[in-house]
């Protein structure tokens, strides 16, 4: 235990933070200019829109401008990789993930060491009976479910490839594509709206081509989204308990959904 680090200790070395605000600038900083890139004339994003419910009173620039908003904001993280070298993007790809593992692993660790002691707050006395702790017995039980999670994410950490300079598109661009196809954009759309972005952010790759979008980017991207979405859906039935009140276990499941979202955002 001495030699594990405590969530803030892992922050000081890693520093993740400072990509978080970073991210938060360069979207901010670049924001117009996406908007404008994806309200162009000849963007196909021109082609397609939601069928929102506006008043007869609204203009099209309205509903246009929804629809940019809507895109632009799924394209958060995106926006932050695509303004990086290749080197930077796979350092910073490299460093969060490296911040994330570790985290996962020494909270399990620790929960994992907690509960190696069934007798805490209750210890045995001799032959004397010792009344049972029903305060640790329920602190128990949420340190298993939060166990039981911590185990499965790290699980999946365990499992992911190496990353590289093309990691960071394609984790952040999942939503992305997902709302092209809830738009009813084809693929060839899809596949000119992010060739016209790289151009537009000159973005540092050599793999520019329109197969290599949809191989090294759109599938990868895709696959990922939709590996998360399935995992964050099945939180509930797999942190189930009979002991616990439904307001608690319902917490927990929320708690469970926000660290997974955050961690698999690299």
């Amino acid at each position: 235990m001495k030699n594990l680090l405590t969530t803030q200790q892992l922050r000081e070395k890693y520093d993740p933070d400072s990509i978080l605000k970073a991210i938060e600038q360069s979207y901010n900083q670049n924001l117009e200019k996406l908007r404008s890139s994806l309200n162009h004339p000849d963007s196909p994003l021109q082609k397609y829109n939601r069928d929102i419910q506006i008043s007869l009173l609204d203009a099209n620039q309205k509903r246009s401008d929804k629809l940019i908003d809507e895109v632009a904001s799924t394209l958060k993280d995106t926006i932050y990789f695509m303004t990086l070298s290749k080197k930077e993007r796979t350092s910073v790809t490299q460093r969060m993930r490296s911040y994330y593992s570790e985290l996962v692993k020494n909270q399990f660790l620790r929960i994992n060491y907690i509960m190696e002691d069934p007798e805490i707050g209750s210890p045995k006395h001799g032959s004397d009976p010792t009344p049972k702790h029903k305060g640790m017995r329920q602190v128990f039980e949420i340190l298993k479910m939060v166990k039981k999670d911590l185990e499965f994410e790290y699980e999946y950490r365990q499992s992911l490839s190496r990353s590289g300079y093309l990691t960071g598109l394609q984790i952040s661009m999942g939503k992305f594509f997902i709302t092209l196809k809830s738009l009813g954009m084809n693929q060839k759309d899809q596949i000119t709206l992010v060739q016209r972005l790289f151009d537009e952010f000159e973005v540092d790759w050599d793999e520019g081509d329109r197969e290599n979008i949809k191989l090294s980017l759109q599938l990868p991207a895709l696959e990922n989204y939709k590996l998360t979405q399935q995992n964050i859906q099945k939180i509930t039935s797999s942190l189930f308990s009979k002991s616990l009140n439904d307001n608690l276990v319902s917490n927990l499941v929320e708690q469970a959904v926000i660290l997974k979202k955050r961690l698999r955002r690299f």
